[in-house]
C-alpha cells in the first residue's frame, strides 16, 4: 500500500505516525511545502518573545523521517490531483501514484496586495525569523502597526509589548472577534488594550502602503498611521485549488465526513483546510487550531489503512490579549444559533452562550476561565 501525505505540519505528520504504527510496510510518503522538520507553530510566540530557544520549537529531526521510513519531499507543493489514475502531479512535474491520499496542506494567510520591507506576516518559522530580524535592525526607532483582529493579531501585541514597541491596532470590524463575540465583550477587549498602552482603531481598512522601500505607514479610510512593522492578521485561505480542481467539494475549506474522507475515493483530508460534518453539531464545521489538526491526523491516518475512527473532538481556543484569556468552545456561528445568551460584565468577565434545539452548542468566555470545564461538559453532554 502507497499512502501519500500532503502538507509536513502537525496534521500530515500525526497521519504518518498513525499509519506506520497500523501498516508497518506500508509505503509513507510526505510531500512538504517547507524545508524544516516538523515544528509547533504554537511554539513560535514564545520563540519570538525569547522564552524558548530556536531549537526548542522543533518536534522532529530529519533522523525521525529516516527512522519511520517516510519518504521526506521537502520543499516540494502539489499542483494536480488525477483521482482517475490516482496520481498526483508535483511543482518539480514528477507524477506521484498513491493508494490512499490525505490533504493536510493547511491555509495561506490573506495577503495584503502590497508589500514593503516591514511587512510582516505569521504562518511559519520562517516568517517568525524575518519578524526578529526587522526588530532588531529597527531597534528602538521601530514603530508598530497591526492590521486584524483575531488571533495572529494577538501575537503580534504579545511580541511588540514585549519588545516595548509603540503600538497602533487596526481591525475592520467595530471590536476584535466581531463575527463571533458580542459588543459587550468586544469593548471589555478595547478598554484593556488601550489600557496596555495600545492604540486602537476600529471599522478601519488599510488602503494603501507609505513609503518606496520600507515601510513608513499607511493610508486607511480614516486617515494615515505611521509604523516601520506592519503585522497582518486577516484570515486565511486553505490550500484547497488543486483539489477542487479535480472535481471535489470545498465550501469554507474541503468537505470531509465524521471518518475525514473526501468526495473523491481514496482521498482524505484534515488539518486548518477541512471543513468536517458534524453529527453532535449538526452541520460542518472549521476548526483551524493545533489540538484540532493533531487529533484529525491521528485519526485520518488510522482510517486510511482501513479502520473506520470517527472524529468527534469538540473545538476549543484559547489565547491572551495581553493578559485578558479569551476562550472560544464549540460551535460559536452567531449564523447557526437559535439564541445567544450573554452573561455577566467587565468586572466578572462575559460569556456568550450559543443556544440551538435547545440545548448548548456552544460558548465565548472573555475574561472568565473559571467556567470553561463547565461549559464543555454541558456542551458535550
Amino acid at each position: 500500500m502507497r499512502y501519500v501525505v500532503v502538507g509536513g505540519g502537525i496534521a500530515g505528520v500525526s497521519a504518518c505516525e498513525a499509519i506506520r504504527k497500523q501498516d508497518a510496510k506500508g509505503e509513507i510518503i510526505l510531500v512538504d511545502a517547507e524545508e524544516h522538520p516538523l515544528y509547533s507553530r504554537v511554539l513560535l510566540g514564545p520563540y519570538l518573545v525569547g522564552k524558548i530557544s530556536r531549537e526548542q520549537i522543533f518536534l522532529k529531526t530529519e533522523a525521525w523521517y529516516q527512522a519511520q521510513r517516510i519518504e521526506w519531499l521537502r520543499g516540494l507543493s502539489v499542483r494536480q490531483l488525477d483521482p482517475v489514475n490516482h496520481h498526483l502531479v508535483l511543482s518539480d512535474e514528477r507524477e506521484i501514484p498513491y493508494d490512499k491520499c490525505l490533504i493536510a496542506t493547511g491555509c495561506q494567510p490573506r495577503l495584503l496586495g502590497e508589500d514593503l520591507r516591514g511587512v510582516s506576516y505569521l504562518r511559519t518559522l520562517d516568517d517568525a525569523d524575518h519578524l526578529l530580524q526587522l526588530l532588531r535592525e529597527q531597534g528602538d526607532r521601530a514603530q508598530g502597526l497591526i492590521f486584524g483582529g483575531g488571533f495572529i493579531a494577538c501575537e503580534y501585541l504579545k511580541t511588540f509589548e514585549h519588545f516595548k514597541v509603540p503600538t497602533t491596532l487596526l481591525f475592520r470590524g467595530p471590536w476584535f472577534w466581531s463575527r463571533t463575540l458580542d459588543a459587550q465583550s468586544g469593548r471589555m477587549i478595547t478598554t484593556h488594550l488601550e489600557r496596555k498602552g495600545v492604540r486602537v482603531i476600529s471599522s478601519t481598512c488599510v488602503e494603501e502602503l507609505i513609503g518606496k522601500n520600507d515601510l513608513g505607514g499607511v493610508k486607511t479610510n480614516q486617515g494615515e498611521f505611521a509604523g516601520t512593522i506592519l503585522g497582518i492578521g486577516i484570515g486565511t485561505v486553505p490550500e484547497s485549488d488543486w483539489f477542487q480542481k479535480a472535481g471535489g467539494k470545498v465550501q469554507e475549506g474541503i468537505c470531509v465526513n465524521a471518518f475525514l474522507e473526501t468526495t473523491i475515493p481514496d482521498v482524505s483530508a484534515s488539518g486548518d483546510v477541512c471543513e468536517i460534518e458534524s453529527a453532535r453539531f449538526g452541520r460542518s464545521l472549521v476548526s483551524r487550531t493545533w489540538s484540532q489538526a493533531l487529533f484529525q491526523g491521528r485519526v485520518a491516518g488510522a482510517n486510511m489503512t482501513g479502520r473506520k475512527e470517527t472524529f468527534c473532538e469538540i473545538p476549543a481556543l484559547s489565547m491572551s490579549v495581553l493578559g485578558l484569556e479569551v476562550i472560544f468552545l464549540g460551535d460559536t456561528s452567531r449564523e447557526h444559533a437559535e439564541k445567544i445568551i450573554v452573561e455577566g460584565d467587565e468586572t466578572t468577565g462575559i460569556v456568550q452562550r450559543f443556544l440551538r434545539g435547545g440545548k448548548l452548542v456552544g460558548a465565548t468566555l472573555v475574561g472568565r476561565s473559571k467556567d470553561r470545564s463547565t461549559l464543555t461538559q454541558e456542551i458535550t453532554g
